[in-house]
This record gives C-alpha cells, structure tokens and sequence, in this order.
C-alpha cells in the first residue's frame, strides 16, 4: 500500500515542481547568499552554509533537465542523460568531499571541493545559458532562468577566486596593502563572492583589487562577460518581444478574414 502511495506523492511533486523548476532554483540561489551575511560566521554559519550549498545543488540538476522534447528527441534525450550523469556526478563528488573535510579539515580536500563545486556550477550555468537562448517566448520562467544565469555567473567566479587565493594567498590586496582579505580562522568566500559580483556589476568600489597576473586576467573575463550577457540577454528579450508581437497581428489577420464586397458597400 505504502509504494504507489509513495509514486503519487513523488509524482505530484514532480508535477508541481518540474514547470516551475527554475524559479525554484532562482529562490535557492538567493537564499544561499543570504546564508552568510545574515548569520554570521561560526559552527552555526557553516552547517547552513552547506546545507544551502546541497539545497542548491538539487534545485539545479533539476533546472537543467530538459523534459521539453520539441525536435530531434533522441539527442534531447542524450543531452538529458547527460546532464544526470556530468552534474549528478559533480554534485556527489563535492558532497563526499564537504562531508569529509567537516570530519578532518585539510588544504588540499578544500581546494580539490572548491574545484568540484566550480565545475558543477559552471556546468549548470553553461545549460541554463543555452536554455535562455533557446527559448521562444518571454515567460516567468524564461526570466528566472536569465536571472539565474546571471547570478551563477557571480557564483563562477567567486569559487575561481577562491581557487586562486588557495594557491596564490597574496592574489589579492585590501585597500591598496598586499594583506590577508580576513582574520585567520573566518572564511574567504563571502568576501570574494563580494569582490566577484562588484566586477560582474563593474562597480568596482577598489577596496579589493586583484594584484597577479591569473587574478587580474581573471576578473578581466568575468567584467567582459557581464557586459556581454546582459547585451545578448536584452537583444533576445527583445527580439523574442517582436517576434510575439508579429505572430499576434498576423493571427490577427488571419481571424478576421478577407474583407468582402457587401461589408465594403
């Protein structure tokens, strides 16, 4: 009794989620910045930290499943498995890995999961970015997945930032002095995530400026690359916006018809 009780329970939600999967993942990347500058730093702080980190990585290998089968359904079907497989696997690995370095903390497995974690959410922005630009039509999920594109963008290049500071720990200066970014014993990434959307936004307030060469190339790309999507992104929404407006006016036409000779008279 209790196993197709169990399938219609995961069937609804499957249902109820699938369409809306990208808003979903939208509010779970939000909510994994907010973790840090709400709560602080501390045993507390951390646990949430990973926590939204896992959540977060379940809403995404959800986002970039494509159960829209429009043409060619045996490579959508493919590329679908694939996904499962590259970003399930990705996914584990760093899992496996936090959970390791919560029990034995140690230089390297930190590196080895931040570089895990990178590749997963450079796999997943990869796929939601070809899926906004294969959308046909502006909708509320076709903007959460924009937005979404955008913000792991930031998350990117916070973890590469975070890369290069492992291994370069002078990467970086604050407010003009080659000094650590943070007292010994508090976590850098909050404080790159923040000097990774300020290039993204190209604010650049220059209390944090990269000073070698891997870190100054760096945030080149990732300020080139914010320019550039936000233009492609408004240029699609734009010309999506047309293409609706013209398929409305000639379905317009279409329905009313010819004009005849007597409504002429």
């Amino acid at each position: 009794m209790s196993k197709p009780r169990d399938h219609q329970i995961k069937t609804v939600a499957a249902r109820r989620l699938m369409p809306r999967r990208h808003t979903a993942m939208l509010c779970g990347i939000v909510a994994f910045f907010a973790v840090r500058p709400l709560i602080g730093d501390g045993p507390t702080a951390t646990i949430l930290f990973t926590g939204a980190l896992i959540l977060l990585m379940v809403l995404a290998l959800l986002a970039i499943q494509i159960d829209e089968l429009v043409g060619d359904k045996a490579r959508l079907r493919t590329e679908r498995r694939r996904n499962w497989i590259v970003g399930g696997t990705l996914a584990t690995i760093a899992i496996v890995l936090r959970a390791i370095i919560a029990y034995s903390p140690a230089a390297n497995l930190t590196l080895l999961w931040e570089l895990f974690v990178m590749s997963f959410v450079g796999f997943v922005t990869w796929n939601e970015l070809r899926a906004v630009l294969r959308q046909k039509e502006i909708t509320g999920e076709s903007i959460s997945m924009a937005i979404s594109v955008y913000l792991l963008l930031g998350f990117t290049w916070s973890l590469l930032y975070d890369v290069i500071y492992q291994l370069q720990p002078n990467a970086f200066a604050l407010n003009g002095t080659a000094s650590a970014l943070v007292a010994p014993g508090h976590p850098i990434f909050p404080v790159l995530g923040y000097f990774s959307f300020i290039t993204l936004t190209t604010i650049g307030y220059g209390d944090i400026a990269p000073v070698t060469l891997q870190a100054r190339y760096a945030a080149l790309v990732e300020g080139v690359t914010g320019q550039f999507y936000l233009a492609i992104l408004v240029a699609r929404l734009v010309s999506m916006q047309l293409v609706r407006a013209t398929s409305s006016v000639t379905a317009d036409a279409s329905a009313s018809g010819p004009i005849s000779h007597g409504e002429e008279a």
